[in-house]
């Protein structure tokens, strides 16, 4: 069983987002493959929404219009 394991860490000004899989040690290589493809998938996907996170939670975020 792969798992991909998704890490969110507070650093400076901002998050560090890291998005790896984990295989076990009696996957096959097509599960080894889908899974690399989904990790690298969700990795685009969870760095879009927290980045629109970031942008809602901003604090002093003014409307100009």
């Amino acid at each position: 069983m792969a798992k991909v394991i998704i890490t969110l860490t507070d650093v400076g000004k901002g998050l560090d987002v890291r998005c790896r899989v984990e295989p076990d040690s009696n996957d096959s290589d097509r599960l080894q493959a889908v899974a690399a493809a989904v990790g690298y998938g969700l990795a685009g996907h969870v760095h879009d929404k927290v980045r629109n996170a970031l942008t809602k939670t901003r604090k002093g975020k003014k409307n100009v219009h």
